[in-house]
């Protein structure tokens, strides 16, 4: 990059610093991403938790009749 491009560049970024107003959208900082990577998360293991407890309960009945001695009168 030639010196002529750099400062028509950092021109072109003091002026939009200047224009900018509190309105605007801000860049997100870190310690902000924080809480929803946490909720991410929980709600990753909540869902195997359930999908695990699901998965047991239906082992126990995968379709195999049960026995005689086992079935409710």
């Amino acid at each position: 990059m030639d010196p002529y491009d750099r400062n028509r560049l950092d021109r072109l970024n003091r002026e939009a610093e200047r224009e900018k107003t509190a309105a605007d959208p801000q860049a997100i900082e870190p310690q902000n991403v924080r809480p929803l990577i946490v909720m991410v998360a929980v709600a990753l293991s909540a869902a195997a938790i359930v999908l695990g407890i699901m998965w047991v309960n239906n082992t126990l009945n995968d379709g195999i009749p049960r026995p005689v001695a086992e079935q409710r009168q």
